[in-house]
């Protein structure tokens, strides 16, 4: 059993409650735009940290050519005007795992672990769900967040209600 200790003044605790309730609700109404918005926020955020990156550091870093910054430059631009693009990379990364964990187990015949053979299932499921709809895995991310934070919310309400 999970137990849950929480500290605080009463009022900022109901407070935060309110507030993480009502971000649950507003992530789960929108999420395919919160979802776009804040990966088009960290494409921004990768092109300008990169562009500091070529500017801040003189000639060679770590041993090598600065010239690696224009990557992360590139990338923010693409991330910025293909944010999909995101979730098919990453469904490829997943699908790969998934391939590579279910590899080890089907030749190592290891069928004893039924949580890690459940878990590369979902892995796979997950990664083939974002490489082919990656606007609602973005969406479908987006509103686990919102439950999560719902959920929270109504567990520290009711601890507010004990004391």
């Amino acid at each position: 059993m999970i137990k849950f200790e929480f500290y605080g003044n009463l009022k900022t605790m109901r407070l935060i409650t309110i507030v993480s309730f009502f971000l649950g609700v507003f992530l789960i109404s929108f999420p395919s735009l919160i979802g776009l918005t804040l990966i088009r926020i960290s494409g921004i955020l990768l092109s300008v940290f990169s562009g500091f990156g070529v500017y801040m550091t003189e000639g060679t870093i770590w041993g090598k050519d600065r010239s690696f910054f224009l990557v992360g430059i590139l990338t923010g631009i693409l991330i910025l005007f293909f944010p999909a693009l995101v979730l098919i990379i990453s469904g490829m990364g997943l699908l790969s795992f998934g391939i590579y964990k279910g590899f080890f187990i089907i030749r190592d015949r290891n069928f004893s672990s039924l949580y890690e053979i459940a878990m590369t299932l979902v892995i796979l499921f997950l990664g083939i769900f974002m490489m082919f709809n990656g606007n609602a895995a973005i969406g479908s991310i987006v509103k686990i967040v919102g439950v999560i934070v719902i959920s929270f919310s109504a567990i520290l309400f009711y601890k507010t209600l004990e004391s």
